[in-house]
């Protein structure tokens, strides 16, 4: 089974261990091609994590600059807190990351010269279950998964952003099926602990009003945006509301446009107002919003892309080109915090197509007016 994290195997502390986590799912290619100038464009992975190893060992490379390369990868999770904290204490040394498993906890943090965010890494040791052999041979072994959550603390902001991966554990001296590691159970605890560290008061910003009610009124039927519903989970299924429903079930967003739309031309056609296509589409959303808000819905997954508009060479006419992604994300907005689900944290699913969390988190900070917001 291949794990979409740091699997520690027994490596040697030092280069070998260094080697296996620079070659492991937690660099990229792209992210390990950056640190090396040239040379790399036909190399595998783990060639060029080698050559890596050794431009760290011979002083060509830095610790620091391995991490901040690291550290600022994009990635599939990402939560945020707004607020201000008093102090950046220097905890475990980031640079051990890079040459042995380490114990759990917070290390960095990180700086880039010039920059007014720092991160910091928390690592989590979680245990895994391989059967090897075959027939009667067959056998257990345990091993080891380093998780790594990043934490980019800003002026006035944090932002946590992980992968996530599947594990096995063991029952009764058989290995389980893989199941999804429960991050939720852990992330709220995190910004807690840095919190405590960095005398911070962080709060999570209110996700629903910001998605449902500010970016849906700025963006959506708002030329040149295009902003396109995918998913929604709700405590109810289909168009029979059930408000005594505990299953979280995921709703056909088609089924809640065609509604929206039927409604719609009702409500206008008994008003001789049928054929004003601006007040149709104004009734649609606002039909469509009220279902999504009275559903019960959990989260709910939208891209927003934005049309470019060039002249041609001859500057005759206008030409379309394709959209530029702005942002998608699957929005978990954290309403039921006791219960023991994906539910209660707020965060969100960012996407590779358009820059995962990285994107995510700087389109979230320019709506909500931060420091951390970054034109490039």
């Amino acid at each position: 089974m291949d794990i979409n994290a740091f699997v520690d195997n027994g490596f040697s502390p030092g280069r070998e261990f260094c080697v296996k986590f620079l070659s492991s799912k937690e660099f990229t290619v792209e992210t390990l091609r950056k640190l090396i100038s040239s040379g790399t464009s036909h190399r595998r992975k783990n060639e060029i994590a080698i050559s890596v190893a050794n431009a760290l060992e011979k002083g060509e490379l830095t610790s620091e600059e391995v991490l901040l390369a690291y550290v600022n990868q994009p990635r599939t999770w990402l939560s945020i807190k707004l607020g201000h904290y008093a102090c950046t204490p220097n905890l475990n040394s980031s640079a051990s990351l890079l040459t042995e498993f380490g114990k759990d906890g917070w290390y960095g943090p990180i700086e880039e010269p010039n920059q007014y965010k720092k991160w910091y890494i928390r690592t989590y040791r979680i245990i895994d279950h391989v059967l090897r052999g075959s027939g009667d041979t067959n056998q257990v072994d345990q091993r080891y998964i380093r998780w790594s959550v990043i934490a980019e603390v800003g002026e006035d902001y944090i932002a946590l952003s992980w992968d996530g991966f599947t594990f096995s554990s063991i029952s009764k001296e058989h290995i389980d099926q893989p199941a999804q590691f429960p991050f939720w159970h852990h992330i709220s605890s995190f910004f807690d602990e840095l919190a405590n560290h960095c005398q911070a008061k962080w709060e999570h910003p209110k996700l629903h009003k910001l998605v449902l009610h500010d970016m849906w009124d700025k963006y959506l039927n708002k030329p040149p945006y295009k902003w396109k519903h995918s998913r929604i989970r709700a405590e109810a299924s289909g168009l029979a509301i059930n408000a005594h429903s505990s299953g979280v079930q995921e709703i056909d967003v088609r089924g809640l446009q065609a509604l929206s739309q039927h409604i719609a031309k009702s409500v206008l056609s008994t008003l001789d107002l049928a054929d004003d296509a601006e007040k149709m589409s104004g009734v649609e959303d606002a039909i469509l919003l009220t279902m999504i808000k009275e559903w019960g819905t959990k989260s709910y997954e939208f891209s927003l892309d934005r049309e470019i508009i060039y002249s041609d060479a001859e500057g005759e006419r206008l030409k379309k080109i394709k959209l530029e992604y702005l942002f998608k994300a699957h929005c978990y907005f954290g309403l039921k915090p006791n219960f023991k689900t994906q539910d209660s944290l707020q965060h969100l699913r960012c996407y590779s197509a358009y820059d995962g969390s990285t994107s995510v988190l700087n389109f979230l900070l320019k709506e909500l007016g931060l420091r951390g917001y970054s034109d490039g």
